[in-house]
């Protein structure tokens, strides 16, 4: 199959946990960014669409 970036997030979503909440963040280790399935994040969302604009929009460097 080739994936599109559509068909990837939206397999992600449906393997999504039923209560579930989705969020992008900074590693609490300094490795980098994750995105993963919480239900006790502050700020997780739903939708993995949003938990990563919501990533990108808080933490987009090159803003103009």
């Amino acid at each position: 199959m080739k994936w599109t970036d559509k068909k990837r997030l939206d397999a992600l979503q449906k393997m999504a946990l039923q209560d579930g909440r989705m969020i992008c963040r900074w590693s609490s280790t300094g490795r980098g960014w994750r995105l993963h399935e919480t239900t006790s994040h502050e700020g997780a969302v739903k939708d993995i669409r949003q938990a990563i604009d919501n990533f990108l929009n808080a933490n987009w460097r090159w803003k103009k």
